[in-house]
C-alpha cells in the first residue's frame, strides 16, 4: 500500500514536472467524447460497489483533445468524488451538447461532503489539502486536481466548481466541440 502511494506521488510530481519544463506530450486527436465518458463510467459502475454511479444525459459530441489525457482529467474529479463521498452516496455524470453545438458540458457531481467556500479558490494549487488529516485516509497528495487543471488549459477547457459543505459537490466542464456535426 505504502509503495503504490509513493508510485502514485512519484507520477503525479513527474507530469507536472514534464509540464513545467513543456515536455508533456498532448497529442490531439478527434475523440467521440459520448463514448469516451460512457466507457469511463461503465468501468467505475464495476469496480464501485460502495456507491451508486449513474450517467444520465450523454449527448454525441466530437472534441478535439489528447484521449489518454481527457480520461485522465475526468477520472480526477470522479476518483475524488468517490473519496469524498461517503458509502451509500451517489456520483452522476452528464454530457449536453449546447444549443450552437460549438461547445458541450460535461457535469459531474456528487452528494459527498463539498468543500467550505473559503477553501474553494485554493483546491487547484499543488498540494493544497482540504484537511491535511485526511492525506493518510484517503491516499491523497494534493497534486491531482493541480494536473487537472494543466489538462483543461491545454485543451481550452472551463473548470467550474459549486459546491457546499455536506452537500457535494458539482464540476462542471465546458469542452470545445468539433463543428462536423450536426446538433
Amino acid at each position: 500500500s505504502e509503495a503504490e502511494n509513493m508510485q502514485q506521488l512519484i507520477e503525479k510530481l513527474l507530469f507536472l514536472a514534464r509540464a513545467d519544463q513543456k515536455r508533456q506530450a498532448v497529442n490531439k486527436e478527434e475523440v467521440d467524447l459520448e463514448e469516451l465518458l460512457a466507457d469511463i463510467m461503465e468501468k467505475m459502475q464495476m469496480v464501485t460497489t460502495s456507491h451508486e454511479v449513474t450517467l444520465d444525459r450523454n449527448d454525441p459530441a466530437t472534441v478535439e483533445a489528447d484521449p489518454v489525457l481527457l480520461r485522465q482529467l475526468l477520472r480526477i474529479f470522479l476518483e475524488n468524488s468517490l473519496k469524498y463521498t461517503p458509502a451509500g452516496g451517489h456520483i452522476h455524470a452528464a454530457s449536453i451538447r449546447s444549443a450552437d453545438g460549438a461547445s458541450v458540458t460535461v457535469t459531474l457531481s456528487d452528494d459527498g461532503i463539498g468543500i467550505a467556500p473559503e477553501h474553494q479558490a485554493r483546491i487547484f494549487d499543488r498540494f493544497y489539502r482540504v484537511d491535511s488529516s485526511r492525506t493518510k485516509e484517503t491516499g491523497g497528495s494534493g497534486l491531482g486536481l493541480s494536473i487537472a487543471r494543466w489538462i483543461a488549459e491545454r485543451h481550452n477547457i472551463r473548470i467550474s466548481l459549486k459546491s457546499a459543505v455536506d452537500e457535494g459537490t458539482t464540476i462542471t466542464l465546458t469542452i470545445p466541440t468539433v463543428h462536423d456535426e450536426t446538433a
